[in-house]
């Protein structure tokens, strides 16, 4: 009897590591296998894009220039907002396993998510025509993690209409641009347009603003301030950076505090404001009959007088290094790259500059002109690495505790220490 247990006991405990055998192979097997849509019977590439405001739409673009040459291949999109949803949603994606096969963001983003191990290299024939600056941009430890697609310029816009009838020269200098606005208010002329209810838009300005006073400057600051070498409270640069936001403020509408960016871009194109602290992506407001010559662009002028044109890499496909279908990714990539027609389609719609050599938007754009020329005298920085010093999270953060200041709920000093008491979530 004895011997019978054993003998059964044994039977059930490798009938048991069968089963568990069995399982495992199953499950790898569907683990390995293309996903496969059961209506449509295609494969689902799954994509989770993080979408500034000028974005929303390239997914049908892209769609439609992939389903010729992948007709067996279906993009699965959730599109999210960049500034305040991305970055929770890849946290939720990572944590849960549940991690898509393509993420699209910034080329920012791809700092922050190679360096935790979640990003797979990008394909090298697919970066034999990207240029330079932006590769750059989506490197870490030596190696191309994101594949990016189009680029915005930084700065102020400004209206040259006003400025060649009030003879104003463009301000290289903070004096020289308070002389400026006090010219134009005594013409009754608006000196800025702005719009202070959302606090990306306040994030961004200060970025630019912490860009050429900091960043630029000094490539270590941010973490010497997570290591309580650096402040926000005792910073004189930072707290000029945060009143300029006040200045702005002070000089533009009444109403600055209670519109959003579509109502300020109406306003400052139909000539309402001489200034305009913003990116090109207002370049997608603008009507076919102010395309000419109508606008310009510069640096907002920091205090030293040797500010640069902002250039930030944006659009940045990566592939997740969890992802089974590395190949068929591979592939999706490289059509992105080479697809010369949806290269100008995105350019077009999302009205940004190329970063693929020998691909430029169809049509150009107004504010060509100044870009040209400074870019041909080296007085444009590439912010994407600077602007990583700081994680965007933490930058907004710091954001809307300015517009409760701006608003009059708080005080300047309440700001800056509460950057400090935040200061550890502003690293990775």
């Amino acid at each position: 009897m004895k011997e019978k247990w054993l003998s059964n006991a044994i039977i059930g405990i490798l009938l048991a590591v069968s089963i568990t055998i069995i399982i495992s192979i199953i499950h790898t097997q569907e683990v390995s296998n293309p996903k496969i849509n059961q209506e449509t019977g295609k494969t689902t590439i799954t994509v989770l894009a993080g979408q500034s405001t000028t974005d929303a739409g390239i997914e049908d673009i892209i769609n439609e220039a992939l389903k010729e040459k992948f007709p067996d291949v279906q993009l699965e999109w959730e599109c999210v907002d960049w500034g305040e949803q991305f970055n929770l949603q890849i946290q939720v994606r990572f944590a849960a396993g549940e991690i898509p096969d393509l993420i699209v963001g910034k080329a920012q983003d791809v700092y922050t998510y190679s360096s935790l191990g979640n990003l797979a290299p990008v394909p090298e024939e697919c970066l034999e025509k990207i240029d330079e600056k932006a590769l750059q941009a989506v490197t870490f430890d030596g190696t191309v993690y994101g594949l990016p697609y189009n680029t915005f310029y930084q700065g102020v816009v400004y209206n040259k209409e006003i400025f060649q009838q009030l003879q104003l020269e463009v301000p290289e200098t903070q004096e020289e641009l308070k002389k400026l606005v006090e010219v134009l208010k005594s013409n009754e002329v608006t000196p800025f347009a702005s719009h202070f209810l959302e606090s990306w838009q306040v994030g961004n300005m200060t970025m630019q603003l912490y860009a050429n006073d900091v960043f630029v400057k000094d490539k270590d600051w941010g973490r010497r301030l997570r290591e309580k070498k650096e402040n926000f409270t005792d910073n004189g640069l930072i707290r000029n950076c945060l009143l300029q936001n006040q200045f702005i403020l002070n000089n533009s509408w009444e109403d600055a505090n209670d519109i959003d960016q579509y109502e300020s871009d109406i306003r400052f194109n139909e000539g309402k404001a001489a200034m305009y602290l913003t990116g090109s992506w207002w370049l997608q407001s603008v009507s076919s009959e102010n395309a000419g010559d109508s606008f310009g662009i510069f640096p907002y002028p920091n205090l030293t007088g040797d500010s640069k044109l902002i250039r930030e890499t944006n659009i940045t496909f990566m592939k997740s290094n969890a992802t089974k279908h590395r190949e068929l990714v591979d592939e999706i990539l490289k059509e992105l790259v080479s697809n010369e027609q949806l290269i100008r389609d995105i350019l077009d719609f999302t009205q940004t500059y190329s970063v693929i050599e020998g691909v430029d938007p169809e049509y150009g754009y107004c504010i060509d002109p100044d870009v040209s020329r400074y870019e041909e005298n080296l007085q444009v920085v590439e912010i994407t690495a600077d602007n990583n010093q700081l994680t965007w999270a933490y930058q907004n953060k710091i954001a809307a505790k300015q517009l409760e200041w701006l608003k009059g709920n708080c005080t300047l000093e309440d700001v800056l220490e509460y950057a400090d008491r935040k200061r550890q979530e502003s690293g990775n």
